[in-house]
């Protein structure tokens, strides 16, 4: 299954573009093989990924959430600010 990951930020500027498409399989689209997958596309964003949250439609998502096609999926890294 090939998923749309939106990316904000400082990792769209790192990965030089705002969304990417991994491909995990169909048994195991979970938001864990999605950040795999990320890992593996855009190594340059490695070190900011365990400190990052998937959003599954808007919402924040579990570790091993199961995906479907249609959802929606972004990449949130840490945020500071006041």
């Amino acid at each position: 299954m090939q998923v749309d990951v939106l990316l904000f930020g400082p990792q769209a500027a790192l990965a030089k573009r705002d969304s990417v498409t991994v491909e995990v399989a169909d048994h195991s689209a979970t938001t864990g093989a999605v950040m795999q997958a990320i890992r593996d596309e855009l190594p340059q964003l490695a070190p900011t990924l365990d400190q990052s949250r998937l959003a599954v439609n808007h919402e924040y998502a579990a570790e091993y959430e199961q995906l479907n096609e249609t959802d929606e999926i972004a990449l949130i890294g840490m945020v500071s600010g006041g």
